[in-house]
């Protein structure tokens, strides 16, 4: 989630001084030391990365006990400043991420950990703060090889499968969580979509975006019964969002990230196949217990090759299924498993996420150029925020992904109130 800037500066308090004392805490190293630091903005394209967040990667020399001095880098999210640091504050996101890395993903780790399974769900978490300003300093992946996908295209089934199978785990060690420890998960019970006012100053994101595309179908010869039901969908949106959260509170109830998309993904790829073989998810600051269908509806709506999905849906359904049922099993999980069945009732009670996903998400993706500057135009129906989005769903890429996408979302009664 960004506020891109041209003009980077580095944080005062970012200092070779800090870094050391944060990395002593964490490595419980009094001789470590830190020395040659190089801040700069941690960028997707040309702009920082980060919808809500201001993002910095810091590269130094680490030593370590006898060890030689050797590169070292840290990334560090950072609380925005202006417009989106009010909003960002009044809908608590740093709060909620904070709580993520401090609390919920050290249980997650430590459970796969019991049962022997070496995953890992997400960067390690050096350090958090609340005050003066919040933020965290979070385990660098590009150091361990892990990369972002490629610009401008939709993942296929080799990049899909090691993300089910990861989300899988981490639902299944949460859902254990929930029943063990349920004040832990409390505080995440609150959908992103909800009627606290101080949650509301994104909510205009999802109609405006909606609306642009019914506009862009509304030229298209054939569709004029799709582009009359997603100019409803663009006025009820929130409404019916509401209604589907208030759903997923009941029955069996995830962590999720609710925010899973290409660009909170970082792949490892293999050297010798060229595949990956690995995957951690990035940004909870939009996190939620919920159901499942959750996650997955926005990602495979909003991230995956639609001729990948058409064909293989059942597959990477059933393949997240397994994952989770054996990750349950495993841990000895005292409540109700779903069975893969109960997973695709919720996935058609939630499709809502999906068509968000494929109408507010993708047109993203496959923008050539990255971010944008004021998160008024975003989430508004201003000059630049409308031509924003019609360059978006304008783009020949996205239009040949919306016209057989749509077309689903129609066939499956998704667009239907």
């Amino acid at each position: 989630m960004g506020t891109g800037t041209n003009n980077y500066i580095a944080p005062e308090w970012l200092t070779v001084e800090f870094l050391q004392d944060v990395l002593k805490e964490h490595f419980k190293e009094e001789t470590l030391t830190v020395s040659e630091l190089l801040v700069k903005s941690a960028q997707v394209g040309d702009t920082a990365a980060g919808f809500a967040s201001e993002m910095h990667r810091a590269t130094f020399n680490l030593q370590r006990g006898e060890a030689a001095k050797s590169k070292f880098s840290v990334i560090i999210k950072d609380h925005p400043k202006g417009q989106t640091g009010a909003v960002a504050q009044r809908s608590k996101l740093f709060k909620r991420e904070i709580l993520s890395y401090k609390e919920v993903l050290p249980r997650v780790q430590a459970l796969l950990e019991s049962i022997g399974d070496k995953s890992k769900i997400a960067p390690a978490c050096y350090y958090t703060t609340e005050s003066p300003e919040p933020f965290l300093i979070l385990e660098d992946m590009q150091m361990s090889g892990f990369e972002n996908f490629e610009r401008g295209r939709l993942l296929n089934l080799d990049y899909v499968l090691p993300t089910v199978e990861k989300i899988a785990k981490l639902h299944a060690c949460s859902a254990v969580i929930a029943k063990e420890s349920p004040e832990v998960l409390e505080f995440f019970d609150e959908a992103p979509i909800s009627r606290n006012p101080d949650r509301r100053d994104f909510l205009t994101y999802f109609p405006v975006n909606i609306r642009c595309v019914a506009e862009e179908l509304a030229h298209w010869k054939g569709y004029e019964e799709i582009t009359e039901k997603m100019f409803i969908l663009a006025e009820n949106v929130l409404q019916r969002a509401l209604a589907m959260f208030d759903e997923s509170d009941k029955g069996f109830r995830v962590f999720n990230l609710t925010d899973l998309w290409i660009n909170n993904l970082l792949f490892h790829i293999n050297n010798e196949t060229k595949e990956p073989d690995d995957v951690v998810t990035l940004d909870y600051q939009l996190a939620y217990v919920g159901s499942p269908a959750i996650d997955l509806n926005y990602f495979l709506y909003g991230s995956l090759n639609e001729n990948v999905r058409k064909v293989h849906f059942k597959y990477i359904v059933r393949t997240y299924h397994q994952v989770l049922k054996q990750t349950l099993e495993k841990l000895k999980y005292q409540g109700n498993v779903p069975t893969l069945k109960d997973i695709h009732i919720d996935l058609i009670n939630t499709s809502l996420m999906g068509v968000i996903g494929a109408t507010c998400l993708t047109p993203l993706i496959f923008r050539e150029e990255a971010g944008f500057e004021n998160l008024e135009d975003l989430n508004s129906r201003t000059e630049s925020g409308d031509q924003f989005r019609r360059e978006n769903v304008e783009n020949p890429k996205y239009r040949a992904f919306l016209q057989r996408t749509i077309k689903e979302f129609e066939l499956s009664g998704f667009l239907d109130k």
